[in-house]
């Protein structure tokens, strides 16, 4: 992992090699938080792009304190999603949470148990669906996108207790739903 503030402080300065470490180092995350929210490639690269170019054109008004620049790049990029899809005049597309998950390795299941799976995650994206808005964006930010705690809560402007709760209060309301329809005894 980078020293993040030492790479920050020569970035704001013009270090060139500085600004690419920090592309490299929060690209992934970022685009993958963007995908999520977009449901396609395109406009997915697209956004993390101008999330990047909108950080770095403001880099030097950035202010190194206890919020991580993943998080900073966080909340640049999940105004760009709201505002795509205002302008769009419309909401995001429903999307299968399963489809960002880690790539599928072979592990050898038999094809009717992978179906089985594959019907309990899009059952499971479903259920998260109908959760209220600030459990299922912790949950979303949590599990789905791996945001950590902290990065989450100031994504969220709540308290790490408060997004903690949360995130408790939908991980039992999730269990009570999948009981509900027999994922879970």
């Amino acid at each position: 992992m980078i020293n993040e503030q030492q790479v920050i402080t020569k970035a704001q300065n013009g270090d060139r090699d500085s600004l690419n470490a920090l592309v490299s180092c929060y690209w992934q995350p970022i685009y993958r938080l963007v995908l999520y929210k977009m449901g396609n490639t395109e406009d997915a690269q697209e956004l993390t792009q101008e999330t990047f170019l909108k950080a770095f054109r403001s880099l030097s008004r950035y202010e190194i304190k206890d919020v991580p620049f993943k998080t900073y790049l966080g909340r640049i990029a999940l105004n760009l999603v709201t505002d795509y899809w205002r302008k769009k005049g419309r909401t995001p597309p429903v999307i299968d949470i399963a489809e960002y998950q880690m790539p599928i390795v072979d592990t050898g299941i038999r094809p009717e148990e992978a179906a089985l799976d594959h019907e309990r995650q899009a059952e499971i994206s479903r259920l998260v669906r109908l959760l209220p808005d600030d459990q299922r964006r912790a949950v979303e930010l949590r599990i789905i996108a791996g945001v950590s705690v902290k990065e989450a809560a100031d994504m969220m402007g709540k308290t790490e207790a408060a997004l903690k709760m949360l995130q408790q209060r939908a991980l039992k309301s999730l269990r009570r739903m999948c009981q509900d329809q027999g994922f879970v005894q």
